[in-house]
């Protein structure tokens, strides 16, 4: 790889971290999770137990309170191996930060912590089959009646659908 200097030292121990774990953990599996479309929720604990999930999100909330390139430095690992998967980055780098983001403190109490340690994995609920992945021709609908909020279409491709405790729907 050539030379970059916008990575601190950390990021490269955060490298060295993350490289040995998909070397050991990720990568003599991953073509039989691709098979069966998920990977156990044995590697997303061994994930958070070694600090490569969620660390963009603050120390708070049980995130690693890095910085974005930090997450950058975990999708550039996988990729140097060529895997797609489990789903880490759509669990940390999107489902998170909106929990983040737009959660109550509630919810940010109660699932950032739980997603940073692997004991709940998220997921994002966004394609749809007259729409693809473009937000703004989705037509679920999400309509709120007395405490309940109603949930009204179709959704196809749920990443980490076939494992997740949390997910975000968009409507």
């Amino acid at each position: 790889m050539l030379s970059r200097n916008i990575f601190s030292d950390e990021h490269d121990m955060l490298r060295e971290t993350a490289r040995r774990f998909f070397e050991r953990e990720v990568a003599p599996h991953h073509r039989a999770w691709e098979k069966t479309g998920v990977a156990p929720r044995s590697v997303w604990k061994k994930a958070g137990e070694a600090g490569l999930l969620c660390v963009n999100i603050p120390e708070a909330y049980g995130g690693g309170g890095a910085d974005r390139l930090a997450a950058a430095v975990l999708i550039e690992e996988q990729a140097r191996l060529g895997l797609s998967g489990p789903g880490f980055s759509t669990h940390s780098d999107i489902v998170a930060p909106y929990v983040l983001n737009y959660g109550t403190e509630e919810q940010k109490r109660h699932w950032l912590p739980r997603m940073a340690s692997g004991d709940a994995i998220g997921a994002i609920v966004l394609t749809e089959p007259s729409a693809g992945s473009d937000l703004r021709a989705i037509r679920t609908t999400a309509v709120r009646d007395g405490d309940e909020i109603v949930l009204n279409g179709q959704k196809t491709f749920i990443t980490n659908g076939q494992c997740a405790d949390l997910l975000l729907v968009a409507a």
